[in-house]
């Protein structure tokens, strides 16, 4: 009788055992696949490739950047449609405007932010082509509107393309030609971790920022705590993982500030005072860390990538005076 009581109890202990294991199997299951997800809608393309590149019906011209987008299309016949290749074999594209002066040898490329229309540059062309004689390159990048690709990487796949960007520049323009690269949110943070590599062509003059954030970990850290009010360490982690074994890299390569004193080039920073999406002390830290000749310049009440908007004038004369220092620091140098 009490064996029997005994081996009862043993396959009872035993089955609560296998159904905890299950249980933890599927939770564990769940919890993957929800990180999968996860990971999904922070990389994957925002929008899909549109078939046609097509102008919008209507445009709202109530701030400087829909101001810049209709002066875009009103002169949509002088961009011509670009495409290259990038490293991984990826279409890229673009809209080039050679300069009125086809012997100028300044050239200007501008990089939009995360799920923006390339047009949303156009703002930025027409204040440096205000400035000087310049041919213009507004990329898409990767995994946006006409370019290919289905990951978007916030500026780690993006910075090695605009080198690539660079490249197509010097052939259309002259192997002696400088380049200015404005970017703003995603495309400021591309062109700053594309200048700290070994290979960053030397023919760029300098780097405009505006409101660059510090790294992808402080994006998604920050977005999490706005949404649920919790960092979500342990599912970032996981997504950190599905990212290394989707690209070959983590987090990690995605930090602007940690490296910013590679930069060998002058660099214009925008710091946006209100801005949520790349908080004003992430800009700072890229700042401080950068050795070369540099300003920030704060915009109090600002909110993410609307410097600009705030405060026109100031924007206008930082940039003004961020090129005419550029060209005599080119002139000294005896590279112009």
């Amino acid at each position: 009788m009490l064996l029997a009581a005994l081996k009862t109890k043993s396959i009872i202990t035993t089955l609560l055992i296998l159904l905890a294991v299950v249980v933890i199997a599927l939770l564990f299951f769940v919890y993957l696949q929800w990180c999968k997800k996860l990971f999904v809608r922070i990389f994957k393309r925002p929008q899909p490739m549109p078939k046609v590149d097509r102008s919008p019906a209507t445009i709202d011209q109530s701030t400087i950047y829909g101001r810049g987008k209709n002066w875009f299309y009103t002169n949509r016949n002088e961009y011509i449609n670009v495409r290259i290749d990038s490293f991984d074999k990826t279409k890229l594209s673009g809209y080039f405007r050679p300069a009125a002066d086809r012997s100028a040898k300044f050239a200007v490329i501008l990089l939009h932010g995360r799920d923006e229309h390339p047009s949303e540059m156009a703002a930025y062309a027409r204040l440096i082509m205000r400035q000087i004689e310049c041919h213009v390159l507004i990329a898409h990048q990767r995994a946006h509107h006409m370019s290919g690709g289905k990951y978007c990487s916030y500026g780690i796949y993006e910075s090695v393309d605009l080198i690539r960007w660079i490249e197509f520049v010097k052939r259309q323009v002259g192997h002696d030609c400088k380049v200015f690269v404005v970017g703003r949110g995603m495309g400021a943070v591309t062109a700053l971790l594309a200048a700290q590599q070994q290979e960053f062509p030397s023919n760029v003059a300098g780097i405009i920022a505006d409101c660059p954030y510090e790294s992808l970990e402080a994006v998604l850290t920050n977005e999490a705590i706005k949404k649920y009010n919790n960092k979500m360490k342990l599912p970032m982690s996981m997504v950190d993982r599905i990212m290394n074994k989707k690209f070959g890299f983590g987090m990690d390569k995605c930090d602007a500030a940690v490296h910013a004193g590679r930069i060998k080039i002058p660099v214009l920073v925008f710091q946006a005072g209100d801005d949520t999406v790349a908080p004003p002390e992430g800009a700072r830290r890229i700042y401080d860390n950068i050795k070369t000749p540099k300003r920030l310049v704060a915009v109090d009440h600002a909110k993410h990538v609307m410097c600009y908007e705030k405060a026109p004038a100031v924007f206008e004369r930082e940039v003004r005076t961020f090129i005419e220092q550029c060209v005599v620091r080119l002139v000294s140098r005896g590279q112009m």
